[in-house]
């Protein structure tokens, strides 16, 4: 039962982003992918994703999705595991703006992925926690303070305190060649809502 009600809850985090549009606060909403998960104490995670609100969903701060592409790189080193967990410190997001002319994210190449301008760059307090329920199904989770990019000082005050959660899948994703699962998840100052969903209908998103 327990099991259950974890992929539940992964599947659940999975779907976030298209099961509370109307609901989300202002946040980063991205999709990326993690070429590889380290096993032992001291190697690297590291996740490359692309912001994809694309005016669903507004940004903390604007953001312009036409003819601008917009990346997330969160780079960590594993320091421990318990159980389904992973703890990931020390840990690091940072956001790049590519205002053109454009070079296009490829997975290929993931240097396309810091090609822009850094607009923030910031540090996660305590870990950066991976949760792997099943073989292919999980979740993560953390908390972030800005420290640093070019658009720091638009955020204000609210620096301290970001939230960065989702779900990722071995399955649920087409994955880019090379790499071995896709993070689904939103950085914003508070959680993200989450919209009731029946154990059938989030079967059936992953058919």
């Amino acid at each position: 039962m327990k099991t259950s009600i974890r992929v539940v809850t992964a599947l659940s985090a999975l779907v976030v982003a298209t099961a509370a549009l109307a609901a989300d606060p202002a946040n980063f909403d991205f999709f990326g992918n993690v070429p590889s998960v380290p096993s032992s104490h001291g190697h690297a995670l590291t996740m490359y994703s692309v912001i994809n609100n694309n005016g669903a969903v507004p940004t903390p701060i604007p953001l312009d999705f036409d003819g601008s592409e917009h990346t997330i790189v969160i780079e960590a080193t594993l320091d421990h595991r318990s159980g389904v967990s992973q703890f990931y410190t020390p840990a690091t997001v940072r956001i790049y703006s590519d205002a053109g002319p454009v070079t296009a994210h490829d997975y290929a190449h993931p240097e396309t992925f810091k090609d822009g301008t850094l607009i923030l760059s910031g540090t996660f307090t305590g870990s950066l926690v991976r949760d792997q329920y099943t073989q292919t199904v999980g979740s993560f989770a953390g908390h972030i303070d800005w420290t640093g990019g070019t658009r720091l000082e638009e955020l204000g005050a609210n620096t301290t305190g970001w939230t960065l959660h989702g779900g990722l899948s071995r399955l649920a994703c087409p994955l880019p060649s090379g790499f071995i699962e896709c993070w689904d998840g939103a950085i914003a100052q508070s959680t993200v809502a989450v919209e009731p969903r029946t154990w059938g209908s989030l079967k059936a998103l992953f058919r």
